[in-house]
């Protein structure tokens, strides 16, 4: 009976050792891919949510278009459907701009050990990851000009720190570039979902 209890003990622990490090991380660990969007990671897409505030990058008054009172800081709304996403920007003179971003089938992945002095409590080291989806997009407003008139470019990127098990609420910020026939323009902000 000993035998049996310590047989069991022993499997107990192991399993619960191999759960609890499901989602642990390496030192140098490192993973960079393209996948196809598969339903879960747009699933935790889905989940993220966008502060009401957007910022324009610094440099915007050097682009073609006439983007110099376009900013520095813009009101957002943002609308999703299961094939696009549009950022709807407003600034204080109220004039505003639509950018439609047609969801791609691929992701982008990148998640590295930033290697920093963060003491990782037997779990690993929380990694700096982005997701990036690149697509064709439309505008409308100020921003048309930038875009129109070619096969403009758009990339979202989300930004976080996680460990090996990722969700939605790790990533904190958002990036929004923008290359186009007339030049590039950079938009960010923070992600409402994180857990902070």
């Amino acid at each position: 009976m000993v035998g049996l209890v310590s047989v069991l003990m022993t499997l107990w622990f192991a399993t619960d050792a191999a759960l609890a490090c499901a989602c642990c991380t390496n030192r140098g660990g490192r993973y960079v891919a393209v996948e196809t969007l598969s339903p879960h990671r747009l699933d935790m897409m889905e989940q993220m949510t966008f502060a009401d505030e957007a910022f324009v990058a610094q440099g915007a008054a050097d682009h073609p278009i006439d983007l110099k009172d376009f900013g520095p800081t813009l009101q957002l709304a943002v609308r999703r459907t299961k094939t696009e996403i549009v950022f709807a920007f407003r600034d204080e003179a109220d004039r505003t701009s639509d950018v439609a971003f047609a969801v791609p089938d691929t992701i982008s992945i990148f998640e590295v050990d930033p290697r920093g002095p963060e003491p990782d409590a037997g779990l690993g080291p929380a990694f700096y990851k982005e997701w990036q989806l690149s697509g064709a997009a439309t505008a409308t407003g100020v921003l048309r000009p930038l875009i129109e008139g070619g096969d403009p470019k758009v990339t979202l990127i989300v930004h976080g720190r996680g460990r090996g098990c990722t969700e939605a609420s790790e990533f904190t910020e958002w990036t929004l570039m923008i290359d186009g026939p007339a030049g590039r323009l950079t938009l960010y902000g923070a992600l409402t979902s994180a857990a902070r």
